[in-house]
């Protein structure tokens, strides 16, 4: 699928870009990509407007909750998918996952509104 570059911008643990993928509603991180870049969130946009922040969001914390080594993993697993991971966070790492993702969404939402408007074939019903 077709992907666009939004911007680059900074996550607390460093930087990542961020990506639309037009032809979806699914997000992904990739913290270490082929490459060797910073780090790549990529956000569906086949959808409605609360929807796409909604997958934006999830991604964002997602990242900064990995970074903050929150994230555990069900060992043996039968699915080997993204349900078996578990996040268990402090207070204050989430006070800190909080902080970094605000600081991040105030830098990209901007161009992502801007993507947004001009990628996504989403239309209503």
């Amino acid at each position: 699928m077709k992907t666009h570059l939004v911007t680059t911008f900074n996550l607390g643990f460093g930087f990542a870009r961020l990506f639309v993928e037009a032809e979806s509603e699914n997000g992904s991180v990739t913290l270490l990509p082929a490459d060797s870049g910073s780090a790549i969130v990529t956000v569906g946009i086949d959808c409605s407007w609360g929807t796409a922040l909604s997958i934006l969001l999830h991604e964002l914390y997602e990242a900064t909750l990995i970074d903050l080594n929150t994230r555990y993993e069900l060992d043996p697993s039968y699915s080997n998918e993204a349900s078996d991971f578990m996040f268990f966070a402090s207070h204050n790492q989430l006070a800190e996952a909080h902080e970094r993702i605000g600081y991040a969404l105030a830098a990209v939402l901007p161009d992502f509104t801007k993507a947004y408007k001009k990628y996504s074939p989403y239309k209503k019903g």
